[in-house]
């Protein structure tokens, strides 16, 4: 709860992924639109016509921090707060759990605390699989504009520019 994750400590250590139904989930709870909540991630590919592409978004910075950290490093958006940001310090992909570095992980955990990540951990890693297998199946038929960014997520082909 320190903040530090959610600041600028080397390149990009402050971008935070966050999926459509997410940024739905915040505009919902705070009624800011997209934009002021999200950004297209910043690596992007170009396909064989010339066309600019990423396939997620993130939530949008300032030059040091995440825009929802407050003056008291607090989130601005807490109740609304992504999963990466509920789960972080901990990550499950295919070779298991994932620690990442954070001060607040040298505390001790209650086991309920513990449960209660475990199930959180699960529930993240079960939405990430549906959300790429959504995008996968746009992707494969999206029509992308050669003069626009496209951004690819699981409600379908956003441009912008």
């Amino acid at each position: 709860m320190c903040g530090q994750c959610c600041s600028l400590i080397s390149d990009n250590s402050n971008l935070v992924l966050v999926s459509a139904p997410e940024i739905r989930r915040i505009m919902d709870g705070t009624g800011l639109t997209w934009g002021e909540i999200a950004e297209p991630y910043p690596e992007t590919l170009i396909g064989d016509k010339g066309e600019e592409y990423t396939f997620a978004w993130c939530l949008n910075r300032t030059e040091k921090k995440c825009r929802f950290l407050n003056e008291d490093s607090r989130c601005s958006i807490y109740g609304y707060r992504p999963q990466i940001c509920r789960t972080y310090p901990f990550m499950l992909d295919e070779s298991g759990l994932l620690t990442f570095e954070c001060p607040g992980t040298g505390d001790k955990v209650s086991e309920e605390a513990a449960g209660r990540i475990a199930e959180e951990l699960i529930e993240r890693a079960r939405f990430e699989r549906e959300e790429l297998e959504k995008i996968e199946k746009i992707f494969s038929s999206a029509e992308l504009k050669s003069d626009k960014m496209n951004i690819i997520d699981s409600e379908g082909v956003k441009t912008i520019g």
